[in-house]
This record gives structure tokens, C-alpha cells and sequence, in this order.
């Protein structure tokens, strides 16, 4: 019985430690994700191009929770960026405008400091939109 005992505890000391990855594996993951964030969080001086003229913005983004998050400030109003995906390259969200609570879908590409896209309207309209992160000189 006691053999017995110290055979199952030998097995599961193999068996336990022939998986060090598993635990590694979640950080590991949380590592690479918040090198992916390193390269867009911050603030990022915006425009958009709108009837002919160009409508400056202020772009926060932040993770929190473990997930990325984003405001966006223009003509004095303060609007939460929703669904935001960035993958390194390529960056999306939504956010509502006006008062009325049109949700405008953005996106577009990230290429070192520099933000590049579109605005895609719900009814029917694409304005473009750069950026530039703020400090930068690019």
C-alpha cells in the first residue's frame, strides 16, 4: 500500500511537471498582446475630412482590464471608441456622434506613428482620417 502510494505520487510529479508550458502559456499570451498594444496606446492628434474641411480630434487609447480602450475627443464633445480591434496593423472601432447616437464604424491602418483610414457611415458615406501620434513628427 505505502509503494503504492509513492508510485502515484512519483507519477503525478512527472506527469505535472512534463507540462510547465501550460501555465507559461497565458502569460506568454498576455506578453505578446501588450507588445501589440505597446505600438498604438497613447494619444494620437486626428483629423477627418468632412464637407471640405479637415475636423481635428483627439484620439486616447488605453487598455484596461486587459482589453483596449478609446476616446475620442472633437468639437468639445467626448466620445467612448467601442469594439476596438488592433492587431498590430490594422486598427477598428466604433464610436456614436452627435446627439443623435449615429454609430460610425472607422478603419484603418497603423504604420509606426502614423494612422491612416476611413470613417464608414451608416448612411452611406466614407470621409478619410489621419493621424499622427502626438509629439511625433511624422
Amino acid at each position: 500500500m505505502k509503494t503504492r502510494k509513492i508510485l502515484l505520487s512519483f507519477l503525478m510529479s512527472v506527469f505535472l511537471l512534463s507540462f510547465p508550458s501550460i501555465g507559461n502559456s497565458r502569460c506568454s499570451f498576455l506578453d505578446q498582446e501588450k507588445q501589440v498594444y505597446d505600438a498604438i496606446i497613447g494619444d494620437w492628434e486626428m483629423e477627418t475630412e468632412f464637407q471640405g474641411s479637415l475636423i481635428p480630434a483627439l484620439m486616447t487609447l488605453s487598455v484596461k482590464d486587459g482589453k483596449l480602450a478609446g476616446v475620442w475627443v472633437s468639437m468639445d464633445q467626448e466620445m467612448e471608441m467601442i469594439d476596438l480591434e488592433f492587431d498590430g496593423k490594422k486598427l477598428s472601432f466604433k464610436r456614436t456622434m452627435g446627439e443623435g447616437g449615429e454609430t460610425i464604424d472607422f478603419e484603418g491602418v497603423v504604420d509606426g506613428d502614423k494612422i491612416s483610414g476611413n470613417y464608414l457611415s451608416p448612411m452611406g458615406g466614407e470621409y478619410k482620417c489621419t493621424g499622427k501620434r502626438k509629439g511625433s513628427d511624422a
